[in-house]
């Protein structure tokens, strides 16, 4: 049952929101999917927060954390938000990020300075990211899924770029839908599409600002991390929906009606994004380390190396911490690195540096960069980390050629010329 959000509890004033009243925050168990109050949210003074789990639902015998970083579960604590302006980590991982954001300031006429709190009451329930939901109320209020189906996939396109481009509303209804399901992250114009019961897919369509296909080449860096044996979500690549490309991307924290709990990176690694200046917290070693502690298996540390070595390799230096998460496994119990979202090579230039950092205060890319935290993977030695970097590229070198023919001659041959000298450089030595 998704959950409408109250936004009754929030007045503004100077631009700034007072809470009147306790946010409740609502989970839906990963066992029964029954939606129960899992805490409460109260603001304090400008810049603080604070959460505190229910008695309700320590009283019940409940014990997930919704944050194992930053809110364990601990009956009788009050944390405190040291980061997005008193609103804590995975309440701010709830909101949308830019374009949801962008949505939300035109319609609510919010200032651009809005707080991450104005954005989390603003934003509706039924499309969040993860398992939370919000509301004014102490128990969970219930609602019905409002999302456009697949075969209106050619309108839902059309109906994004008018909204990405500022032009009035081809279909009113549907406008007003895609607004009130702007909770997904991510700069560029999406929403979500339900193909059945079971699958729902984002669906993000080409910009004409866009200097390449970025749905087909994130289709194809998908398709081609899936095919180098890696952990990546499944896409479709519509070529002329709605008169333009488009990729759809299997959504991972849903499974029909049961929402997964879910936690970014950046909250794993107390890292405020956006916020380039807490750059040196971004790391692919500390965060293996996270998962560790997480409790998510030692395969997927090692997945998270192959993630790095991949995004160097096709060129995607987008790999900031709110394009990682991990994902809780009801049926294991566990936390578990979430599968590879996101995955766009740049479409201007080889980069020679990632977004997070490869081993400490290294951004380039270079194989002793990749190496050199090897053990914070999990990797029992030396020649058991090169063993499997080695292995890896001739893995990520054939998954190339799988899915290359999906290219144009000229970005066949682009893809392949970056691949081979990033490789060259990953094995050590220069490109002839």
């Amino acid at each position: 049952m998704p959950i409408t959000s109250n936004a009754a509890a929030t007045t503004y004033i100077a631009s700034k929101p007072t809470v009147s009243k306790p946010v409740f925050v609502y989970l839906q168990r990963p066992d029964s999917g029954e939606w129960v109050t899992v805490g409460r949210y109260r603001a304090g003074p400008p810049g603080e927060g604070f959460f505190k789990y229910a008695p309700s639902y320590v009283d019940a015998g409940l014990a997930w954390s919704i944050d194992p970083k930053n809110l364990p579960f601990m009956p009788g604590s009050e944390f405190a938000a040291p980061r997005y302006q008193g609103l804590h980590d995975v309440l701010r991982d709830a909101c949308p990020d830019a374009w949801g954001q962008a949505l939300l300031r035109r319609e609510h006429h919010l200032p651009d300075d809005a707080p991450p709190l104005a954005y989390l009451l603003k934003a509706g329930n039924l499309d969040r990211w993860g398992a939370l939901a919000v509301g004014a109320g102490a128990r969970p209020p219930a609602a019905t899924m409002n999302t456009p189906a697949l075969p209106q996939l050619d309108e839902v396109v059309e109906e994004l770029a008018a909204l990405a481009e500022r032009r009035p509303a081809i279909r009113a209804k549907l406008r007003a839908r895609l607004i009130l399901t702007a909770s997904v992250g991510g700069a560029r114009p999406k929403t979500t599409v339900q193909e059945d019961q079971e699958h729902f897919w984002l669906v993000k369509p080409a910009l004409a600002s866009d200097v390449a296909d970025i749905p087909l080449l994130e289709h194809v860096a998908q398709q081609w991390g899936a095919a180098s044996g890696l952990d990546f979500a499944a896409t479709v690549h519509h070529p002329a929906a709605g008169g333009r490309s488009a990729v759809r991307v299997l959504r991972f924290d849903r499974s029909g009606r049961q929402r997964h709990m879910c936690v970014s990176a950046a909250s794993l690694l107390q890292a405020e994004y956006p916020g380039t200046f807490q750059t040196g917290r971004w790391s692919y070693p500390r965060l293996a380390e996270e998962l560790r502690l997480a409790g998510a298996p030692l395969e997927d540390r090692i997945e998270l190396f192959g993630r790095m070595v991949f995004n160097a390799v096709c060129g995607n230096d987008d790999d900031h911490v709110r394009n990682h998460a991990m994902v809780y496994r009801s049926e294991q119990r566990r936390w578990r690195l979430a599968p590879a979202f996101d995955v766009v090579p740049n479409p201007v230039e080889t980069p020679v540096r990632l977004s997070m950092q490869l081993s400490l205060g290294r951004f380039d890319i270079s194989r002793d960069a990749a190496l050199a935290d090897a053990h914070r993977f999990g990797f029992a030695g030396a020649a058991e980390a090169e063993q499997y970097l080695d292995g890896l590229l001739v893995r990520i070198f054939a998954g190339f050629e799988m899915v290359a023919p999906q290219l144009d001659r000229q970005w066949r041959q682009v893809m392949h010329e970056r691949m081979c000298g990033t490789v060259a450089t990953l094995k050590g030595y220069r490109a002839p």
